[in-house]
């Protein structure tokens, strides 16, 4: 399972002091909140300033709150990362409160990559059918890599955070 700090890279939280839209970021909190088997939730509350009213706010927020993301775990899992709904309360002074669910799925990608492979097999769109041995090669390889660009990403985000947080103390 991915963890809140991960959730929060892989999904590029906005940093407080940063700006969204237009609108100022005062603070970003994450926590992780328990879901059911297979079901990760993440609990996500920002507080944003700036002039344009609640749609405003939907309108600067919506590029980050609508594209999900695949991330892996600790163990190498992969996850998909989404978010739900946001909700968006007027805090007065042009100040608003925006609280949104996230959550994170473990997805199968190993077994959708050889299957994909397979369909490329059959639709006659490889130079030669790979035996099973080089498709194996090739799904860990590609997941190799994917899961280090992943790290890197992530790794680049937290960095960001401290000097942020460093920065803010």
């Amino acid at each position: 399972m991915p963890f809140a700090a991960k959730f929060r890279a892989m999904m590029d939280l906005p940093l407080a002091g940063s700006t969204v839209g237009g609108f100022a970021v005062e603070s970003v909190d994450v926590l992780d909140d328990p879901g059911g088997l297979g079901l990760y939730k993440y609990s996500v509350r920002m507080i944003l300033h700036g002039p344009g009213g609640k749609q405003g706010v939907r309108r600067a927020l919506k590029p980050l709150l609508s594209s999900p993301q695949t991330t892996f775990s600790a163990y190498g899992n992969p996850y998909q990362l989404w978010f739900g709904k946001a909700e968006i309360e007027s805090l007065g002074d042009k100040r608003y409160a925006v609280s949104v669910e996230g959550a994170g799925a473990r997805v199968f990608l190993e077994d959708e990559l050889h299957r994909f492979l397979d369909h490329l097999a059959e639709e006659d769109q490889l130079s030669a059918r790979p035996d099973q041995a080089v498709q194996e090669a090739l799904v860990e390889a590609y997941l190799e890599r994917y899961q280090a660009e992943i790290r890197r990403k992530v790794d680049r985000y937290r960095r960001r955070f401290r000097k942020s947080e460093h920065a803010r103390s």
